[in-house]
């Protein structure tokens, strides 16, 4: 009878030997809210609630009169099929051999360790995809893939995307109202870079009623505010300002936003070229992150726990599968080869529940 990983591991659970794996695509770029999971869905489908907000007012009655029916509009329920990646690697013989040794545990700790090894850099290709969606959603507002299941920078030679629905108008130069664009140039030194930050921030409300709180941006974009005319007298008297833009950083608070530089966020494609997700003249601006616009859904998926076991009928055989949500990972010894063979997987989706809430801003060099 085939035995699994955890077997051979004599019960350690094979989560636990997988904690700590660092990802290779940058995870310290945002906050923790936008990566935490925030509600599983039975498989690979589910339903989020589109919200476009109402900025309108209850009407007055007389004092005990019948209520006033109303009919909500801006609410729809919309299903949506997750991401969903799974991928097998087989660890070698010899460590099979050093992991079944009883009588030498030095020869155990070694496979173990180098399990423990090619575990971890396995589990990083599962939390990168995680992050380069989240990633590719504030990057691009959508997530491409190729034929072959492989992320894109953009999309072209997409076969499968993700879209989010992030209206024309919360992109480039941010026209929200087709009445004129919000952001003109701000590489140019009388930009009036404050005052389309303070008219962006007053467009966010009337779209959806969401307070614009922080900015996701690129490597050019303290340069800008560095050169310009207009922000020299807040700059001159911010110390704050002044000690951040010595190491490169925008300070929080400055415009009253939270700054988060993501010029370092990457990946590598399948032809081992880097890709970065944002443009150095991009701004992404978004609300305080809360699962009222934003949710990260883990879908489940079964996982055997007993592999090779015989029952007597269908219903018994469903004892030795475990459903699973979001990341999942199991092994079993193959008999030709003989090695370990491990699976992993995961499935989940990051969802802009209100598409409106989020200003994908391209601040110079865009004509």
């Amino acid at each position: 009878m085939a035995k699994t990983l955890q077997q051979i591991l004599g019960g350690k659970n094979l989560t636990g030997v997988i904690q700590g794996v660092a990802p290779g695509v940058p995870d310290d770029l945002l906050p923790a809210a936008f990566l935490s999971s925030t509600r599983t869905v039975e498989g690979e489908y589910g339903t989020y609630t589109k919200v476009e907000g109402t900025r309108k007012t209850a009407r007055i009655a007389q004092y005990g009169s019948p209520s006033q029916l109303r009919q909500l509009k801006g609410l729809s329920e919309v299903s949506v099929k997750l991401i969903h990646t799974v991928e097998s690697i087989y660890h070698k013989p010899a460590v099979l051999m050093n992991m079944t040794n009883l009588a030498d545990d030095q020869k155990q700790r070694l496979g173990e360790q180098e399990i423990a090894r090619r575990t971890g850099e396995f589990k990083r290709l599962f939390v990168n995809l995680r992050l380069a969606a989240v990633y590719s959603l504030l990057a691009q507002g959508a997530v491409y893939f190729d034929a072959e299941g492989n992320l894109l920078p953009d999309s072209s030679g997409a076969h499968v995307t993700v879209d989010f629905g992030v209206p024309s108008g919360n992109k480039g130069q941010l026209d929200a109202f087709g009445g004129g664009d919000i952001i003109s140039d701000w590489s140019s030194a009388d930009a009036d870079i404050h005052k389309q930050v303070a008219a962006l921030k007053k467009a966010a409300r009337k779209l959806t009623g969401y307070s614009i709180r922080r900015a996701f941006h690129g490597a050019n974009i303290l340069d800008y505010f560095l050169g310009n005319t207009k922000l020299k007298e807040l700059i001159n008297g911010n110390t704050s300002f002044q000690e951040d833009a010595a190491s490169g950083e925008i300070p929080n608070g400055f415009l009253g936003l939270q700054w988060h530089p993501v010029d370092e966020a990457f990946y590598v494609d399948k032809d081992d070229a880097y890709q970065d997700f944002f443009d150095p003249d991009t701004v992404v601006f978004t609300p305080e992150p809360t699962p009222d616009w934003y949710e990260l859904l883990e879908g489940t998926y079964p996982v055997p726990t007993d592999v090779g076991g015989v029952a007597g009928e269908g219903t018994a055989a469903i004892g030795s599968v475990s459903i699973e949500g979001g990341m999942f990972s199991y092994a079993v010894v193959t008999a030709d080869p003989v090695a370990i063979k491990h699976v992993a997987g995961d499935t989940f989706l990051p969802v802009l529940k209100v598409p409106k809430s989020i200003f994908i801003a391209k601040v110079a060099n865009y004509s």
